[in-house]
């Protein structure tokens, strides 16, 4: 786990002047949200598209976020929970990792690395009526793996979700419950309801120029920026501690999976317990 880390983008890296090279001739700067990211919160409207957080700049005390549909920045705020996180992978040594490229039609490369819960299974499926019928006779193969998210309403204390992984024929999925923010924004997702997710492989958009992966999805939402301990830069933050200590973890297949989330990082420990609650 210590060959990466993960973080989002700058505000610099979505700019029409210098954006990264991953982004150039093409519409991939903007990004459209999975239904996971949906489900814990992210706001949407049209064809899921929707708001993604950048890093901020602490010593403005400026937070921004981009408007995807717009294709423009924003200036937000630092509990801003209703923006869909668009995580930037960054391998200590990517060498390993870029014989795995390949290529989509506009020829941007890509890789698979990590899994992650991302979209809902069609109601009609015979795999939901199945998955539904073993949750309720305890019959459903737990992995072990439990997934961390974070969910709130702005400018208001903050709770932490987990999602249970199961695996039946072969594959892994959870279930969950949507998390509604806003009533005012249109979703096809009921509060009340479970939701069969599938667990798939993660695909990053590959920039030369900066050795970095960038998510082709935002996957997940509900994380603020707060501060979580003193400094002026994007380490400091919880949206950083989430991303490296949270899903970091959580991006990797269950088998490798440790089965303590909050073991890693004692500042966020307490720091969870005291604005969000006990563990569970």
């Amino acid at each position: 786990m210590d060959d990466f880390e993960l973080r989002i983008l700058k505000r610099e890296e979505v700019s029409e002047k210098t954006f990264l090279k991953v982004f150039k001739g093409s519409n991939m700067i903007a990004t459209t949200n999975t239904d996971l990211a949906i489900l814990t919160g992210g706001a949407t409207y049209a064809y899921d598209l929707g708001y993604y957080t950048l890093q901020p700049d602490l010593k403005k005390k400026q937070f921004y976020y981009m408007d995807v549909g717009h294709h423009y920045v924003n200036v937000g705020n630092a509990h801003y929970r209703v923006e869909s996180v668009r995580p930037v992978l960054h391998f200590i040594n990517s060498t390993a990792y870029r014989k795995d490229l390949f290529y989509d039609e506009h020829q941007i490369p890509k890789l698979k690395f990590g899994e992650y819960p991302q979209y809902v299974l069609d109601d009609d499926a015979k795999i939901v009526s199945e998955l539904n019928e073993k949750l309720m006779d305890q019959t459903l193969k737990k992995t072990g793996k439990k997934y961390c998210f974070y969910y709130g309403e702005n400018d208001k204390p903050a709770s932490i979700r987990y999602g249970i992984e199961y695996f039946y024929n072969g594959k892994k999925y959870m279930p969950f419950t949507a998390i509604v923010y806003n009533p005012s924004v249109k979703s096809r997702f009921c509060p009340s309801r479970i939701y069969w997710l599938e667990v798939e492989p993660i695909t990053w958009l590959y920039d030369e120029d900066t050795d970095l992966f960038i998510a082709e999805k935002a996957l997940v939402a509900g994380v603020g920026l707060g501060l979580i301990k003193e400094g002026d830069d994007f380490e400091s933050t919880e949206m950083y501690e989430f991303l490296n200590t949270h899903m970091k973890q959580d991006m990797l297949p269950s088998e490798k999976n440790k089965s303590s989330l909050l073991e890693e990082s004692d500042s966020l420990k307490k720091y969870v317990y005291k604005n969000y609650g006990r563990k569970g």
